[in-house]
């Protein structure tokens, strides 16, 4: 009987196998020994891609840690979280390369876990670190590739040079990983590796500053981003990611501290240059979306968030804007997904904690409120320790700890964050928030009155913020929103 045709899989296993063979002999001429551990890696991942039933190797597991900033001047910690943000960016680009998200990664800023720890907590093989020391225009970046399974270090490389040459650095290190990795690039993703936003440092560098400014959420810090975006585009008119970061600035404004119609106008052309630049940028369609919202062109919104996950679907602050549309269209139960999402991708976001909790608690769900509560209380002083300086933060804490029966380390907190941003519209409303929790009605409904004087306009918001229950009856409450 003649023997069974192998069937169109069984045929690509020796293929396969020849092709990863042949990869490793033509780098290892001279000692055919060496790497062979990179050789068992890649028939490993060949194998389980095998298992899986498509014939083609599994995909590379990759975590970026936020690189070290080693510099004196403590002040550049923008510039090595920039450059890990890049590298992510870069990597995620390639489809044989799945990467942990950029949220998920800052976590581990400053850990003191090892390698394997978090290789374990993030299930990847593979964790790039490294070491960034910028003085003036100088720059000397340190980065290493470690193997997690076998704690070995794949590869390690110092890169000396000037601000003109990070391009060239954040390049080298992307081909790196791929040589290191074995990964097999299509022409676009080869071309993808070598693509680069702006030709122009400076302009890469206001950028950085822009985003570290605008994550900081405060209203002198979104003025100041604002300042620093339109520095970069002076430099490049044409760089796409510092428009859009300009595009988010405006939106940002209006949502939180100045609900000034003009601030709208400005984000939404500023998202659409940025799409005119690269029409692929995630970034650009979450300002856009931000800035409907807040239009109440809903559907806009949506349109607008949901292209933004579709290009990059760790993309936090799109599942967030649209948690936040639906929770306006009291679709509540897809709100709470999407603020589950948005949680899943950043543990440090605490405003989805709270969205999500206002969600519940409209819904009546009591027990997953309460389970909702107790992780934020958990997870608040990690991220108070890394930032201690973030007013929001402090005032998002306190009112948690008032949801959480803990009246008077809840006014402590409350008081510090407004000796960190005193004045501050956003503050206030929020603080209204914690005097009604806290039972203050009185101080709760004129602190509600200064926000909204001073900027706080999204009464559909405040109509359905379950913070300020308790002071729907008062005189002073009824009498601001009349007419709402």
């Amino acid at each position: 009987e003649d023997p069974p045709v192998p069937s169109d899989f069984d045929r690509r296993i020796p293929r396969e196998i020849d092709n990863v063979l042949r990869k490793f002999l033509a780098k290892n001429r001279e000692n055919r020994y060496q790497g062979m551990d990179e050789v068992i890696a890649a028939l490993r991942g060949l194998e389980q891609g095998m298992k899986e039933g498509t014939g083609q190797p599994a995909k590379k597991a990759i975590a970026v840690l936020p690189f070290d900033n080693i510099s004196s001047d403590k002040e550049n910690e923008y510039f090595s979280d920039g450059l890990t943000e890049e590298l992510i960016v870069n990597l995620s680009r390639l489809k044989e390369m799945e990467v942990v998200s950029r949220s998920t990664s800052l976590q581990y800023k400053g850990t003191k876990k090892d390698v394997k720890t978090i290789g374990r907590e993030l299930n990847v093989r593979y964790i790039l670190e490294g070491s960034v020391r910028k003085f003036q225009d100088n720059l000397r970046i340190a980065v290493q590739l470690v193997d997690v399974d076998t704690d070995r270090q794949l590869w390690a490389e110092s890169y000396k040079g000037r601000l003109a040459d990070v391009f060239d650095i954040q390049e080298q290190v992307s081909k790196q990983i791929v040589d290191a990795l074995m990964l097999k690039l299509s022409a676009k993703e080869k071309v993808i590796l070598t693509r680069r936003s702006t030709l122009n440092a400076e302009a890469f560098d206001f950028n950085l500053k822009g985003r570290d400014a605008l994550y900081r959420l405060t209203k002198n810090n979104v003025h100041l981003a604002i300042q620093l975006f339109q520095k970069s585009l002076e430099l490049d008119p044409r760089y796409a990611v510092a428009h859009a970061g300009l595009g988010e600035a405006y939106a940002t404004l209006y949502h939180y501290f100045e609900a000034t119609d003009a601030y709208l106008d400005k984000a939404i052309e500023s998202s659409l240059k940025a799409l005119m630049y690269d029409p692929n940028l995630s970034e650009a369609y979450t300002a856009l979306g931000l800035a409907y919202f807040n239009k109440k062109e809903l559907d806009e919104a949506v349109t607008a968030t949901q292209k933004a996950i579709e290009l990059d679907p760790n993309n936090f602050a799109a599942y967030w804007i649209l948690g936040r549309i639906y929770h306006t269209n009291d679709r509540d139960p897809e709100a709470a997904e999407l603020f589950r999402k948005t949680i899943s991708l950043n543990r440090d976001f605490y405003n989805a904690y709270n969205d999500l909790m206002m969600v519940y608690e409209r819904m009546g769900e009591r027990s997953l409120y309460e389970k909702t509560l107790s992780e934020v209380l958990e997870s608040y002083p990690r991220y108070l320790s890394k930032h201690p300086d973030d007013a929001r933060g402090h005032m998002y804490y306190a009112i948690h700890l008032a949801q959480g029966d803990k009246p008077e380390e809840a006014k402590a907190e409350g008081a510090r964050a407004l000796d960190l941003n005193p004045g501050d519209s956003l503050m206030m409303y929020n603080a209204a928030c914690l005097y009604s929790r806290l039972g203050e009605k009185k101080l709760a409904v004129e602190t509600l009155t200064s926000a909204v004087a001073n900027g706080q306009q999204d009464f559909e918001w405040i109509k359905r913020d379950p913070d300020l229950d308790g002071i729907r009856e008062e005189a002073g409450y009824v009498e601001l929103m009349k007419g709402k």
